[in-house]
């Protein structure tokens, strides 16, 4: 029962964990345009959202980086004209002219302190060897990443929900009075 009761537990941790990736998997696939990324008022920003800006990407700032069990090369970058928004798109985005002259950027907006320990790093890196005014307030929209790109964070809610439901279904029955046989 102590082993079904830390499974339980467990769960919902996990679930707790994913509830921004929940949230985020259940917005509107439609970006919402903030416009050009010069004009924005950083307090009127909304996070855990999917949005599209207008800004041209200061490379002479750009991060290399891995990501991930499979070490994604990722790159992050701020926009001109402001230090408040930054830009995370897959490296091999830049190897293409096409894609790597582009000034729309479509993704999820956060801020670098929602993103925890994944970016600390980065953020560090940024602040401290580039000189760039990086706190945990500061944005990053991650590029090419709309809700329905984030469809594993339901099915695993559900998963953690089940877990939860037949546990405490098991849980019940194992109190449940025996029942007296007629005779």
């Amino acid at each position: 029962m102590v082993l079904m009761a830390a499974v339980v537990g467990l769960a919902l941790g996990l679930l707790s964990s994913v509830r921004a990736d929940l949230s985020y998997a259940l917005k509107p696939g439609q970006a919402l345009s903030l416009g050009d990324v010069t004009q924005l008022e950083p307090a009127q920003l909304p996070s855990n959202a999917y949005v599209r800006v207008r800004g041209t990407p200061m490379l002479s700032g750009m991060v290399r980086f891995q990501t991930g069990l499979w070490g994604s090369r990722q790159v992050v970058f701020p926009l001109a004209g402001q230090r408040n928004v930054f830009v995370q798109v897959s490296a091999s985005s830049l190897d293409d002219p096409r894609t790597a002259a582009r000034t729309e950027f479509a993704g999820r907006l956060l801020t670098f302190g929602e993103l925890g320990g994944r970016f600390r790093v980065v953020r560090e890196y940024l602040e401290k060897r580039m000189g760039l005014p990086v706190t945990a307030e500061t944005f990053i929209i991650i590029a090419d990443d709309p809700p329905a790109t984030h469809v594993w964070a339901l099915l695993f809610g559900a998963f953690c929900l089940g877990v939860v439901g037949l546990n405490g279904w098991s849980f019940s029955r194992w109190f449940r009075p025996l029942r007296r046989a007629q005779l």
